[in-house]
Formats: structure tokens, C-alpha cells, sequence
């Protein structure tokens, strides 16, 4: 038996990294020969025009969009949908997303059910962590970690399950990098405007950094409001610019001196893979186990342990400065190609499948 029938689920198709990745797996899964479809609570968020025609996209009506207890909604909705589709494998791509392994699980105990972690399994601190963790994946029947740091603490977790590691592909277009210039460093943030990324720390790190700077924020979210407001209490009208959601991400990318991380958590940020495959260094907060691996020589760039402006603001600086060697950070980004990384998932789900 074989992971035939995928069944994708998705709050929304926002521009999002697991939304694109998902829509990017989705795509693989379907040339190599697969069925595969994405059950989503709206199809609103951008992202609906860059899935493959040949995936089948089933938004719940009425829609079901995101706010407070929304999984829970989401999840007694999408169970309609489950026995009509016959998934051998129910993919959730995301933390998020775990709160419907359950409901999921409930309605039919056939298909797979598998969960890819993204971030750190719960918040630290979080008093019974571990036995709520478990509680809410029970419904699941592998776990599939970003990096081997994320895998490890779910070992610890939940030592008699069944989680592999497995790298989420980067789908990034060669764009050629502008030459050296003089003036203004450009700086590249790229995410959600939420609290998780931290935006705000952004707009600290440009206002702490003494060099003439420039700043390009690309997405969009719920702290948009607050963050104009920021921009202009701080006097940055003129170095940063909210671009909101763009389709293509490469040009920014090739303009870039450097891309900017200030993420709470991650679990596997794919933006600062794209950024060293165009060739662009990365400065991030230390928010996930897998810079580690990848920022691995100095010319990838820097991960700053502290979480104040100034100390990124000073990385930003020297990383901006060094001679660049995009030869040498795009061979950092070779695991995370598309095509291996979507056989490795199909390896391990009909792993899963053929074991019944």
C-alpha cells in the first residue's frame, strides 16, 4: 500500500511559510503521481492562484476563519468532509494545525494522520507541557520534525511514537543579486506581523543602527495598525517601508544586503533558507535549531543570542559590510531542494500507510 489520497488542511491561504510550503508539497505530491487535495476553513489570503490546478481545493462553507477557538470550529467542519475525499493520509503542516488531529482521528480511524512540527511543541514554562501535548495528538500517527533540535525535544515527549526528520523544501527562483553599491544598507525583513515574529523589535533594531539603513518589511497581519503607528512615533517614515504581500519574494531577496529574523520561535524559518540561496546573508535572532546548522560559516551570517536592538543592529552592520560569497551560502541551502525533500516525505507516508 502507498500514500495515494492526501488530504491537505489548512486554516486559510494566507502567505504564510507553512501555507507555502504545504501548496509546494502539494504540487510535488501530485507529479509524482499522487492524488492530493487541500481542505481549507476560507480561500481567502492570496495564496488560492498558486496552487496546481490539478489539486483539488475544498474551502468549507461557510467559511471559517481564523479567531478565537476557530480549530475547534474548523475541526467539526472539515470532518463533513474526511469520508468524501478517503484520504489514505491526513497532513497537517503545522503546530497550528494540531488541534485537529482529534476531531479528525474520530470521525474515521483509516487514514493516517500525520503532523509536521514546525515550532517548539508547546511554549516553555507551560505548567504540564508534556501532558498537554499529548492530550492533543493523540489522533496523531507520526510526527514529522524540521530539524533534528525539534526532534529530539519530541523524542523526549513522546519517546514510543513514531517522528522522523524531515526538512521542508525551498522553492526560490535564481534572481541575479544587484552589484555592490554605495548609500543606504537595504535590509529585508520577511513574515507575518504578529507577536510570534516580532515586528516591533524590527523597527528597534533600524532605529539603533548608526549606519544609513534601509528597511523593507514584506507581509501582513494583525499588528499592521500598530506597527504605522511605531513608524512614525519613531521618526522612520523615511527607512522603513511595509510592502505588505508580494508574489514573489526573489527581487526583494536580490536587492537585499541582508535578510533581518527577529522571531520569538521557529521551527525552521524556510525564509532564511531562500535568502541563502540567493546568495544573501542572514541575521536572526537564536529563535530555532536549524540556523545553527545552517548559518555554519561566517560569511552566512550571525545569530544573536539576545534579544536586544542593539546587538542585532551591530551584527546587521558587520554582516552588511563583509565581502559577499553567494557561491559559497547557496551550497548551505542545497538539502532543502524541492524534489528530494517531497520524495522523502512520500518515502516515510507510505512507510506509514504500508504498515496498516
Amino acid at each position: 500500500m502507498t500514500a495515494q489520497r492526501i488530504v491537505i488542511c489548512l486554516h486559510d491561504l494566507f502567505a504564510g511559510g507553512t501555507e507555502r510550503i504545504a501548496i509546494g508539497l502539494a504540487a510535488d505530491w501530485i507529479e509524482a503521481g499522487r492524488e492530493v487535495a487541500i481542505l481549507c476553513g476560507t480561500a481567502e489570503g492570496g495564496l488560492r492562484d498558486s496552487v496546481d490546478p490539478r489539486v483539488r481545493v475544498v474551502a468549507m462553507q461557510p467559511p471559517v476563519k481564523r479567531g478565537l477557538l476557530s480549530r475547534f470550529r474548523l475541526a467539526r467542519a472539515m470532518a463533513k468532509h474526511v469520508a468524501a475525499l478517503r484520504p489514505d493520509v491526513i497532513f497537517l503542516p503545522g503546530n497550528f494545525h494540531a488541534l485537529l488531529a482529534n476531531p479528525l482521528r474520530a470521525v474515521d480511524d483509516h487514514p493516517k494522520i500525520v503532523l509536521k512540527i514546525s515550532n517548539p511543541p508547546l511554549p516553555a514554562g507551560l505548567p504540564f507541557a508534556d501532558r498537554l501535548f499529548r492530550h492533543f495528538t493523540r489522533g496523531v500517527d507520526g510526527f514529522a520534525a524540521m530539524n533534528a533540535g525539534l526532534a529530539r525535544q519530541l523524542k523526549v515527549m513522546l519517546p514510543d511514537r513514531n517522528i522522523v526528520t524531515l526538512y521542508d523544501p525551498v522553492y526560490v527562483q535564481p534572481h541575479a543579486l544587484r552589484p555592490p553599491r554605495e548609500g543606504a544598507l537595504n535590509i529585508l525583513w520577511i513574515g507575518r506581523l504578529e507577536p510570534q515574529k516580532d515586528p516591533r523589535l524590527a523597527l528597534d533594531v533600524i532605529a539603533a543602527m548608526k549606519e544609513p539603513v534601509k528597511l523593507t518589511m514584506l507581509g501582513v497581519g494583525t499588528l499592521r495598525g500598530e506597527l504605522e503607528r511605531r513608524i512614525s512615533d519613531q521618526g522612520l517614515n523615511a527607512k522603513v517601508t511595509l510592502a505588505g504581500y508580494v508574489e514573489a519574494i526573489e527581487p526583494y531577496l536580490a536587492d537585499a544586503d541582508a535578510l533581518l529574523i527577529t522571531s520569538r520561535y521557529e521551527g525552521g524559518p524556510a525564509v532564511a533558507v531562500e535568502a541563502l540561496a540567493q546568495g544573501v546573508p542572514v541575521v536572526s535572532t537564536d529563535c530555532s535549531f536549524l540556523l545553527r546548522d545552517l548559518l555554519s560559516i561566517p560569511q552566512a551570517g550571525k545569530i544573536i543570542a539576545s534579544r536586544q536592538a542593539v546587538g542585532l543592529a551591530t551584527a546587521l552592520a558587520h554582516v552588511c559590510t563583509q565581502p559577499r560569497m553567494p557561491e559559497k551560502l547557496q551550497s548551505l541551502a542545497a538539502p532543502f531542494a524541492p524534489k528530494a525533500c517531497a520524495r522523502a516525505y512520500l518515502d516515510w507516508l507510505d512507510v506509514l500507510v504500508g504498515h496498516g
